[in-house]
């Protein structure tokens, strides 16, 4: 069961909508789940290592008693073994609610000692249609696409400066500090670097994620699958398979990786599918396609600073489309 569909189930059984076989199916996949992917599929990195933070007892008993009370008679109780391993706590504080995760979203991580406060986190959530550029503690830069979010610590402390794009597209100029690497952790992937630029994306509707690097290096790691990391360096780009794990390199267009920042496109024989995931986070519309066929059609094309409009009417005459555009919503057939 992929990690997608755990998130899923795990949706469907807080909505109460899992049959007990269903049930046991999850739990049989959460079971299976490695450290890796549980800290992929619950990113509660500073809960979950057991050296630093626990999960608040009360917190956990809490949602034991949520789950007890609203679980009915002769229905399998998920998670039963969940004290036997603190990830299993967290799921299911997670999928129930509780006070932990309203302050996970407002960004404190409290120790278990004292439950003092030891690092604040921030969010940054960037809409469709925009970009923004934040410049963090140790100077580094960062310009976050459109339907992005990042989450970064108002300081950095220990060995290494990490900050986590949950989802979307980044640019990051690295300031350097060889003593505390930099690391880059998304859905799939993390990216480890001293002093460098490059850009990730990572949407999750999308079934690729990709690495390309303007200057200096970076190591590439698939946190899901176990093996050696991929060093890439100025020039290169990666693309990982996220259903199958595999992981490419590639030359690229150093200029067009950050081209989305002048508010550029450049697609060099993009699948009409490709070309429509980069221009839905720009201009925040929605498009729906009748024929599937029509998303493999390839396009090379330069646009610079056009409207969605005449993009499109520079699609319909280069592929044949026909389209209508009603308020945010793009229809191709």
């Amino acid at each position: 069961m992929h990690l997608q569909d755990i998130r899923t189930r795990l949706d469907d059984f807080r909505k109460g909508k899992l049959s007990s076989a269903d049930k046991e199916e999850l739990q049989q996949a959460l079971d299976a789940l490695t450290e890796e992917e549980r800290n992929t599929l619950f990113p509660v990195d500073g809960y979950l290592q057991k050296r630093e933070h626990q999960l608040p007892e009360e917190e956990i008993a809490a949602a034991l008693a949520r789950l007890k009370q609203s679980n009915q008679p002769g229905k399998v109780i998920l998670l039963s073994r969940w004290r036997k391993l603190s990830q299993y706590a967290a799921i299911l504080v997670l999928v129930m609610g509780s006070a932990f995760l309203l302050r996970k979203h407002t960004g404190f991580f409290l120790r278990k000692s004292g439950y003092t406060s030891t690092k604040r986190y921030h969010t940054m959530r960037v809409a469709d249609g925009n970009h923004g550029t934040i410049v963090l503690q140790d100077g580094t830069r960062i310009v976050v696409n459109g339907g992005s979010e990042l989450q970064y610590p108002e300081q950095f402390e220990g060995s290494e400066r990490m900050v986590y794009l949950k989802e979307g597209e980044a640019y990051f100029e690295i300031a350097k500090d060889a003593a505390h690497p930099f690391i880059v952790k998304t859905q799939q992937m993390r990216v480890r670097v001293l002093g460098t630029s490059f850009s990730v994306r990572d949407y999750k509707e999308e079934d690729r994620a990709t690495v390309s690097v303007n200057s200096g290096r970076v190591a590439l790691e698939n946190i899901l699958n176990a093996g050696p990391c991929l060093e890439l360096s100025a020039g290169n780009g990666s693309v990982l398979e996220k259903y199958t794990g595999t992981i490419t390199k590639q030359d690229i267009d150093i200029n067009g990786t950050t081209a989305w920042i002048r508010g550029e496109f450049n697609f060099q024989d993009a699948a009409l599918q490709d070309v429509l995931q980069v221009l839905q986070h720009k201009y925040a519309v929605r498009f729906e396609v009748k024929d599937s066929t029509l998303l493999k059609r390839r396009f090379t094309a330069t646009f610079r600073n056009n409207s969605i409009q005449n993009i499109m009417q520079q699609l319909k005459l280069m592929g044949h489309l026909e389209y209508t555009i009603t308020d945010n919503l793009i229809l191709i057939q």
